[in-house]
């Protein structure tokens, strides 16, 4: 028994990140004592992978909260702000955009309609989001 002893503290310390063996303790938490990342079956790459297709749709869908909070802070900006803004994003960029943010779509057209009922004719050069 002594010897199994003996043996055990010339054992060399296994280092961190490597495979323990089996029936070794169990991995360290990360440091900062978060919880260990969740293996997901491979999605890491793309969590949408996981998900079934009406989900997937679902989450492609414009949200009314957020369209309302795009709308605050549009109000909140300058209309120098909102020129520059007109002015830089190009048209390509907008179609990005509204892929991610699929209210930018709904209030482009909601804008849209109040000018036109307000009789405002369209601007001569609108900028990718016409003007907002």
């Amino acid at each position: 028994m002594m010897d199994d002893l003996a043996l055990m503290d010339n054992a060399p310390m296994p280092v961190e990140g490597a495979p323990m063996p089996m029936g070794g303790p169990p991995p360290m938490p990360p440091p900062m004592g978060g919880p260990p990342p969740m293996p997901m079956g491979g999605a890491t790459d793309n969590p949408l992978a996981v998900m079934p297709p009406e989900a997937r749709e679902a989450l492609m869908q414009p949200d009314e909260g957020i369209q309302a909070v795009l709308l605050a802070r549009l109000a909140n900006m300058t209309p120098e702000e909102l020129q520059l803004l007109d002015a830089v994003i190009t048209p390509e960029v907008a179609r990005v955009l509204m892929k991610l943010l699929p209210e930018l779509d709904a209030l482009v057209s909601a804008v849209e309609a109040a000018g036109a009922q307000m009789g405002q004719a369209p601007p001569v050069n609108p900028g990718a989001f016409g003007n907002i």
